[in-house]
């Protein structure tokens, strides 16, 4: 069994929140560039619609999954494809960005509650 957060020596937790800290926003850099990616230098018109709304960094760092959203007003069916072809080149360039030890290997899930109607909020 692992020990408590109580148990553990005050610089054990600090280190655990410090690479939380740096895990969390190691996942919004990744996020952010490759939106930006999308927007300045994809020539494809289907990454026009596409954007990044989630990162989810394995611990380790090997392997990131980018959830994203299409634009509701556009209706695209190979974006899924069109990400995949386009995952090597956006490791390289995340890597140039972020000078990343480790480029993690990207993939893609297609995020259905980026765009949805909130639901309305019931008073009793």
């Amino acid at each position: 069994m692992g020990k408590s957060d109580r148990t553990r020596a005050p610089h054990e937790r600090a280190e655990k929140r410090v690479h939380s800290i740096r895990h969390d926003r190691l996942e919004s850099l990744i996020r952010e560039e490759i939106n930006s990616i999308f927007e300045s230098e994809m020539q494809n018109p289907i990454f026009d619609s596409i954007r990044i709304t989630r990162v989810e960094l394995t611990r380790d760092g090997s392997r990131a999954r980018l959830w994203y959203a299409l634009d509701p007003s556009c209706e695209h069916e190979r974006e899924g494809a069109a990400l995949a072809r386009a995952s090597g080149f956006l490791r390289t360039r995340l890597n140039d960005a972020l000078d990343l030890k480790r480029v993690p290997e990207l993939r893609f899930c297609s995020d259905p509650t980026a765009y949805s109607e909130p639901e309305p909020i019931l008073e009793h």
